[in-house]
């Protein structure tokens, strides 16, 4: 099973709800297990096999007692081991003894459905429920599960989804447009639904973004405009996603970013030529004492080769007419413009403790040959990379020993850098693409996004010789 079929039955719902059969156990059950013997170790239980479905489409979670009378929901694990030791199922029927889950009694139906429903059951449930569920809660409750679910699969029935944003609260619109529009975005990717059958949209192009790179692999950030009335429920600030709820079918005219897809089609062609050198210096990047990167630290070993790879990426790729010594500053900037960060914290100094340290410790790139006026524009990147365009730009024109036309290219050079290292901001969803500086770096956030799940540190360890030779032979 690849990652993506495995996310979409982890965060999915079920689509078929069929007996379960010999036949489809056969196909499943590893031990030989029966109808017959889940239906006795139920039976053990108080609990009756009529109430068991089945999705023969799924390989993980593909099997539910789904009681929904009393709310009483459990996976059945079809191996024998597992179905005869003690399945949370079992205690949950225990305590109930025959009865209702108390959620359900006491219609308390946000609790109802995050603790007594399994995700790929919500939608089953809640379409033969909303009726029951008070008109001026049923917005709120099927928000709430809407939320949990990354992937519906088609199974909202259009009546239902009708029904429930009839009701829901008038909310307070986003700031529109000066034309009275507003503009929203739509992260796509290979497991998403087309943009004119979308519920989903952000008016923040940085959250549509996020979700493009975390919902299968990237192929577009959509762009659509709509009237204010148009909006079922908007919830603003960042962390909210800044979601604005619209009925599937409602946009109709779109259009996509010109960004380049995270695709098997797409992205080997554009790495392929950058790949020897990536593995030549970041073979040295992991010997400049860069830690490796957790959930408490953002800045460090795979961050410099992400920057790196994408910098030989728009090196190889963008059109620019760039020279090799332009691309010996590109190397150099990725590898050494954090060196002298101790923290994740938003520091404008780092630049400048970079370059202090380099010159400190004498450090050099093996095999990087530059001249004394390549490494003092290398040098005046990284000092000026972590600040403001404005200041960087006006230090590069002050610069003593630069014409004006180098001053002009060293400028293109350093919007490149930022680009490049600002690109990874993906990480931890802090880019927002629209203040990129290169036309070509405009096209790369989605190609960014994938190399988060790339494994660059193991890559420098695998051994390339016959790649890099055939990429050798045909030319960079």
């Amino acid at each position: 099973m690849d990652n993506l079929t495995y996310y979409r039955e982890v965060q999915g719902v079920m689509t078929r709800f069929e007996p379960l059969t010999d036949a489809a156990l056969q196909a499943t059950a590893e031990d030989g297990l029966t109808v017959s013997e889940i239906k006795s170790a139920l039976e053990r239980h108080g609990l009756d096999a009529k109430h068991v479905v089945h999705d023969p489409s799924r390989a993980l979670f593909s099997t539910y007692y789904a009681d929904f009378d009393h709310g009483l929901y459990g996976e059945i694990f079809l191996q024998r081991n597992l179905l005869e030791g003690t399945l949370p199922l079992y205690a949950v029927a225990s305590r109930l003894n025959g009865g209702t889950v108390p959620q359900l009694v006491s219609r308390q139906w946000v609790s109802y459905y995050t603790k007594c429903v399994p995700l790929p059951m919500l939608i089953y449930d809640f379409q033969r429920r909303y009726l029951d569920i008070p008109t001026e809660e049923v917005f709120q409750v099927w928000h709430s599960i809407y939320k949990r679910i990354d992937y519906s699969n088609g199974m909202w029935r259009p009546e239902v989804l009708d029904y429930v944003f009839s009701h829901a609260p008038v909310p307070e619109y986003p700031v529109p447009d000066p034309d009275g529009l507003i503009t929203l975005y739509r992260g796509m990717g290979t497991l998403s639904a087309p943009p004119d059958q979308a519920i989903s949209w952000s008016t923040h192009p940085g959250n549509a973004l996020w979700f493009a790179v975390h919902t299968g692999c990237g192929t577009h950030v959509a762009v659509a405009r709509i009237w204010p009335e148009q909006i079922v429920w908007y919830a603003d600030k960042f962390y909210n996603e800044n979601e604005v709820i619209v009925r599937p079918g409602i946009i109709t005219e779109y259009r996509y970013e010109d960004m380049i897809p995270a695709t098997k089609r797409h992205v080997p062609a554009i790495l392929a030529p950058a790949l020897p050198e990536f593995i030549q210096y970041g073979r040295q990047a992991q010997k400049l004492g860069y830690q490796e990167e957790n959930i408490f630290r953002f800045h460090g070993l795979k961050h410099i080769l992400r920057v790196l790879l994408l910098s030989l990426i728009y090196f190889y790729n963008a059109g620019d007419p760039l020279s090799t010594a332009d691309k010996r500053v590109l190397i150099y900037f990725s590898l050494l413009h954090d060196i002298g960060r101790v923290n994740d914290d938003k520091d404008d100094t780092h630049g400048e403790k970079s370059v202090s340290l380099i010159h400190s410790k004498g450090l050099r790139i093996k095999d990087l040959p530059m001249d004394k006026k390549e490494y003092r524009i290398a040098e005046l990147l990284i000092r000026y990379h972590c600040r403001d365009d404005s200041i960087g730009e006006k230090a590069i024109l002050s610069a003593p020993g630069l014409s004006q036309k180098e001053k002009a290219h060293v400028i293109h050079l350093y919007h490149i850098c930022k680009d490049m290292d600002g690109l990874d901001r993906i990480r931890f969803n802090g880019l927002d693409y629209r203040r990129l500086r290169t036309d070509y770096g405009r096209r790369l956030p989605l190609v960014a996004g994938a190399l988060l799940d790339e494994p660059v540190v193991h890559a420098l360890d695998m051994d390339w010789s016959d790649i890099i030779s055939t990429v050798s032979d045909n030319g960079k």
